[in-house]
């Protein structure tokens, strides 16, 4: 009987200490899935067991139940100020905006001169709309020691919010050197500078390097790589802006573009103006092949910038006697109309086809054909 107790007691001790390595091991390995489904035996974990499977509901964005483990932890004595930090971020997803700044000075009287947490009082402030309100505390937040480096980015977010750019842009710039590397918000600022360059400033150099050093930490978000062949193309450099542009032909090819660029076949390469009207250039990502398949559309804005009052097209055609490919061409609802402008190579240049259609808007050249 001595045996058989005494083999019990050491499975038990064995299955307690084999399931404390394993719910730690899941969780430095990220297995969310399977540590979740370890809690009905949350009664024999500790704090620190409870608090890893709250932060496991938490990633898996069930914050009611990571709220629920987080309050375990902290009642057997995992009381600090990370776990009241994660339920501060958990209620504030599940917009329980007083609680989760209880919880958030909670962490801040643990912990005074943490910069996420001060960073996170002020995204609930933020979250509930009370914008000057949370740039109080984001800019207390950079006055910390910059561990986290994300309140350098909300506070110039919040100035270009209330559309002081020339201030903005200098925090985003501050921010560039605050923020670690790693940090998704440091992508967001690279992306934010890159705008403002290019729409503020003008400096289409400096906007194209914030744009380039973007893709370089994230080549596969295709949407930047139009922002960077506007840039290019504002700066003339022509070449630099084909060269990206065929980089996302390649990824068109291998279904690797999503949403628009994807549905309609084409990427806005262009943005620039004609007697105060906006034009936007897009560029298709398929080579064209057949008569009428369109290389170019062009987008002629009115002057409020919310309608389209003209579109032009560069279509291939019958190769004609003058050896022209493709012409430039304006569709309208019950009409199509035809230009006396061509090319005879397949390469056609934006510089060419910008100076084509000013012909056009500055009476300089008339259609020679409709089509209804």
């Amino acid at each position: 009987m001595i045996k058989v107790t005494t083999l019990i007691s050491n499975f038990l001790l064995f299955s307690s200490i084999y399931g404390q390595n394993t719910i730690t091991e899941l969780y430095n390995n990220k297995d969310f899935e399977a540590l979740v489904k370890l809690e009905d035996r949350a009664g024999s974990m500790n704090g620190e067991e409870l608090y890893m499977i709250g932060n496991a509901f938490f990633h898996l964005e069930n914050d009611t139940k990571a709220v629920e483990f987080y309050n375990k932890a902290i009642e057997k004595g995992f009381d600090n100020g990370i776990s009241h930090f994660y339920k501060a971020v958990s209620l504030t997803y599940l917009k329980k905006y007083d609680e989760a700044l209880k919880e958030i000075d909670i962490s801040l009287q643990k912990e005074p001169t943490n910069q996420e947490y001060m960073n996170q009082k002020g995204l609930i402030y933020q979250s509930e709309g009370l914008e000057d309100k949370a740039l109080d505390y984001f800019e207390e937040a950079t006055r910390l020691p910059n561990t986290y480096g994300e309140p350098y980015f909300w506070v110039a977010y919040i100035w270009h919010g209330k559309q002081d750019l020339e201030k903005a842009l200098k925090l985003y710039r501050i921010a560039a050197e605050k923020i670690p590397h790693q940090n998704n918000y440091y992508v967001a600022t690279l992306l934010s500078i890159g705008q403002l360059e290019y729409t503020y400033t003008q400096n289409y150099q400096k906007s194209a390097l914030a744009y380039e050093e973007a893709i370089a930490l994230r080549p596969k978000d295709y949407k930047v790589y139009s922002k960077l062949i506007k840039a290019y193309n504002a700066a003339k450099e022509y070449s630099k802006a084909e060269n990206v542009f065929e980089l996302l032909k390649t990824a068109y090819k291998n279904n690797e573009l999503k949403g628009d660029e994807m549905k309609f076949k084409s990427v806005n390469i262009d943005e620039y103006e004609w007697n105060k009207q906006k034009l936007t250039v897009f560029k298709f990502l398929e080579d064209p092949k057949n008569v009428l398949d369109i290389s170019y559309k062009v987008f002629l804005l009115n002057k409020t910038g919310d309608k389209v009052e003209r579109t032009f097209t560069v279509e291939k055609t019958i190769q004609t006697a003058g050896g022209n490919k493709h012409f430039l061409c304006e569709q309208k609802e019950d009409a199509h109309f035809t230009y006396p402008y061509g090319w005879k190579t397949d390469t056609i240049s934006l510089e060419d086809l910008k100076k084509a259609i000013a012909l056009i808007l500055d009476d300089k050249l008339q259609k020679t054909a409709t089509t209804k």
